[in-house]
């Protein structure tokens, strides 16, 4: 059975502004709307992305490698956490 999931496609910050925290807080934003609907997240991370997703809640589904095989991608999954109302 499929469920309803929130996909998130592509974030970056911009070399110059990383290391500052506006990674998480992008992501801890499209976590908390995802929750607040009820929905697992999904995404697919670089090796170099894949400890902030980790820290958010992420668990890594394996990985992948792509173009000529030396980039690796690893798929990711966030399950919904409850809001408290």
């Amino acid at each position: 059975m499929l469920t309803a999931f929130a996909d998130v496609c592509s974030m970056a910050v911009d070399p110059e502004w990383q290391g500052r925290g506006i990674g998480k807080l992008l992501l801890a934003e499209d976590c908390k709307r995802a929750d607040q609907a009820g929905q697992d997240v999904y995404l697919e991370s670089t090796v170099a992305g894949k400890r902030l997703y980790q820290s958010a809640g992420f668990e890594s589904l394996g990985e992948c490698k792509v173009l000529d095989g030396t980039v690796a991608i690893c798929p990711m999954l966030r399950k919904a956490t409850k809001v408290q109302s």
